[in-house]
């Protein structure tokens, strides 16, 4: 998993009828010659990470940083992530994240908390992917395995 934040832009003296955030977003976009997802969106294995930010998780963003001028930080060791799946994942989720988790779709991100965790949710198909920082995933385990006992059926 690799982050990639481009740098903010220069102050200039044209005034725009975009705000800031909007002309480095357009900017970005043709600087990295493809198509990164808006705010709270994914797009194939780009998502959205905050403004001018997106987690790439795949290498791709290591040959975008050779042609560009964007900042690429590998995060493959500093985050952990969580899938999600089954009958009862909504159920589960509802219990520790403060979004409307029933009405998320299948491209949006969000950047959050799971019981007072910072976490990054998306989905892949039926399931939800929870990264959180690894310092943190033990903790976060604990809260998905309370959240989600309830639906236990008696097996370990």
């Amino acid at each position: 998993m690799l982050d990639v934040s481009l740098p903010a832009l220069a102050a200039t003296a044209h005034v725009s009828p975009l705000p800031i955030r909007s002309i480095a977003s357009l900017a970005s976009r043709k600087k990295l010659g493809l198509e990164l997802p808006g705010a709270g969106k994914r797009r194939g294995n780009i998502l959205w990470n905050g403004p001018n930010s997106w987690l790439f998780l795949d290498t791709s963003a290591a040959e975008l940083a050779a042609q560009t001028s964007a900042a690429v930080t590998d995060q493959s060791d500093g985050l952990f992530s969580f899938a999600v799946t089954g009958p009862h994942a909504v159920d589960i989720l509802k219990k520790l994240l403060p979004i409307d988790i029933e009405r998320f779709a299948p491209d949006d991100v969000a950047i959050t908390t799971a019981a007072h965790i910072g976490v990054r949710v998306w989905r892949e198909g039926d399931a939800y992917i929870l990264a959180c920082f690894r310092s943190f995933a033990v903790a976060l385990q604990h809260a998905l395995g309370e959240a989600a006992a309830e639906f236990s059926s008696g097996r370990g």
